[in-house]
């Protein structure tokens, strides 16, 4: 089995008030994998403003904030003595905890650090480091006190604008026994795809090859842009040979968050400042599927502050997206070369 680059033009026809003909292009492509369809829109010269955070910052930080180091190890719950005996994990200045909120059965929180406000371009790779590191031991905690649980993903909202309650840099690490409904799709497809490889390999390969949606590679980390994309970006890392969470070596995680600062450096030159991100991750060690992660980011537009999410993508699950991918991966890649 190849992968195959499907897309479909339609074309919108009118007249503006004067009489003259309007013609206005949507593009629909479709996820070689899934199937699942984009469009991507007629861009009417989106500028966007990043929002700058730092009053806000200085209003609800500190004392205020119970991720800062005041309020740390007084307001943040423990875990259970079979997860770990000190109650939270530490790597360098990341610290994992329960959410009191949880969105499964279990789920932890990992802050980056004691800095209550950062912005893209003040993330390092010893920073993003650790607290992934972090993320993966709680992980790996999690699997040898529940053997009940299948599924893991580590996940990060970045700022308000991608639906994060508190400013303060932190991630949610997700283990569950039941997959959400993306896991279950691509592991579905995935493993029906027939191939020497197994999908992701195979993707990286086939985009490496063509160029037109390839960044780049740093270590063993691979990222480009996907065909079909579910944001205005939609960056792809794949991690080609890693099948699982214990296949993840300190190195790793420094070369993914090296990508993640070029990556970091292509949102800001866009005016981009907050991003969902999701990186799977499987916990059965016969897995032969790469592990891979997905970035998108998040804003809103004019002086109403418009939602960049609409009908389309909350209920029909549409994603729209007015960049061109290649665009956006030829922008990537300058970024990625200063590594």
């Amino acid at each position: 089995m190849t992968i195959k680059f499907q897309k479909k033009a339609e074309w919108f026809r009118f007249n503006d008030s004067q009489g003259n003909l309007i013609e206005r292009k949507t593009e629909v492509r479709f996820d070689p994998l899934t199937g699942e369809s984009s469009r991507l829109i007629f861009d009417p010269g989106l500028v966007l403003t990043p929002p700058d955070y730092t009053e806000v910052a200085e209003q609800n930080g500190g004392a205020k904030c119970p991720f800062c180091s005041e309020n740390l190890l007084k307001m943040t719950p423990v875990f259970q003595k079979e997860i770990t005996e000190q109650g939270r994990i530490f790597q360098g200045e990341a610290v994992v905890f329960p959410n009191l909120f949880p969105y499964s059965k279990h789920n932890g929180v990992v802050i980056f650090s004691g800095q209550h406000y950062i912005r893209l371009k003040e993330f390092t790779p010893t920073i993003m480091k650790d607290t992934f590191i972090a993320a993966q031991n709680y992980i790996q905690k999690v699997i040898v006190s529940d053997n009940e649980v299948r599924y893991a993903s580590i996940n990060w909202n970045h700022l308000p604008y991608s639906g994060g309650s508190v400013l303060h840099p932190h991630l949610h690490v997700i283990v569950s026994e039941s997959p959400t409904n993306y896991q279950a799709l691509i592991n579905e497809k995935a493993n029906a795809y027939e191939s020497e490889n197994e999908y992701f390999t195979s993707l990286y390969e086939t985009e490496k090859s063509l160029g037109e949606r390839w960044i780049g590679e740093q270590g063993n980390v691979a990222w480009m842009h996907a065909y079909a994309p579910k944001g205005h970006n939609d960056f792809i890392a794949v991690f080609p040979g890693k099948n699982t969470i214990h296949d993840i070596e300190e190195q790793d995680w420094e070369d993914f968050a090296a990508g993640l600062q070029a990556i970091f450096s292509t949102l800001t030159e866009q005016g981009f400042a907050s991003f969902n991100m999701a990186l799977h991750v499987s916990i059965d060690a016969a897995s032969k599927q790469s592990i891979h992660a997905r970035l998108i980011p998040r804003f809103t537009v004019g002086m109403l502050d418009t939602s960049d999410m609409n009908f389309s993508q909350a209920l029909h699950q549409e994603p729209l997206t007015y960049k061109v991918p290649e665009e956006v991966a030829a922008k990537a890649r300058v970024h990625f070369q200063k590594i």
